[in-house]
């Protein structure tokens, strides 16, 4: 993000953290809808546009993985603004500490873990897996890494045995430009996110999960503009 940006974008986070402490403890579904107006409110101010397309493709019930492609750092922002059912998403354990932004993360109820150790890993995993079998939604990022630009980074198969476990629905997501918010000299302003076609448990048991992680690549690939040469 340019300073400039920055500067647009400060006033309203004391609006934001506000409101992460009001509604610590609230409906789920209160509190999610308080920040997707924020999302929208920020790109909005920023001046960038926001496509949305397969929106029709999100289950409105049931246990879902969402499994998109990381190209930014406010990905998932773009995500929430976009996506009208509640959800929480997985981050790394630092992002916790950031201000502001740690204390909405936390509002959200982002999972937190350590990714360079083994047992932060187990952590994350198991917990995604207990919130889906209680039939939430959770979004992943599963190239573990920003790409920056439109090819993607190779997936960790792993990420997805979250959905696994829990029997969830997996729907790939696939986000367009992104990458553009994090480049000061990019004038870029349309952003855009696709929601791909779910994979039920149904479509996807008894099969191994670098199949299944390929599949969603592929998927998510396939809806990608590469306009970054």
């Amino acid at each position: 993000m340019s300073l400039w940006q920055i500067i647009k974008v400060i006033p309203f986070l004391p609006f934001a953290w506000f409101d992460a402490i009001r509604l610590k403890g609230k409906d789920e579904n209160k509190i999610y809808q308080c920040f997707l107006k924020h999302s929208n409110r920020v790109l909005k101010v920023l001046g960038y546009t926001l496509k949305v397309e397969g929106k029709e493709n999100i289950p409105e019930t049931g246990a879902i993985l969402f499994v998109s492609n990381h190209q930014g750092t406010l990905d998932p922002a773009l995500v929430v603004a976009s996506c009208p059912y509640p959800m929480a998403f997985i981050s790394k354990k630092k992002n916790e500490k950031l201000p502001i932004f740690g204390r909405i993360a936390v509002c959200l109820g982002v999972i937190h873990f350590d990714s360079d150790t083994r047992e932060g890993n187990v952590y994350m995993l198991r917990e995604a897996a207990r919130r889906l079998k209680q039939g939430k939604r959770l979004l992943i990022f599963p190239e573990g890494t920003r790409s920056r630009h439109d090819q993607m980074n190779p997936f960790k198969a792993g990420a997805l045995q979250p959905a696994f476990l829990a029997k969830a629905t997996i729907v790939p997501i696939t986000l367009n430009n992104a990458y553009c918010i994090d480049d000061k000299k990019d004038k870029n302003r349309n952003l855009s996110i696709t929601y791909g076609t779910p994979l039920t448990y149904e479509m996807y048991k008894g099969k191994d999960k670098q199949e299944v992680s390929d599949y969603i690549y592929q998927e998510i690939e396939k809806n990608i503009l590469y306009t970054n040469k």
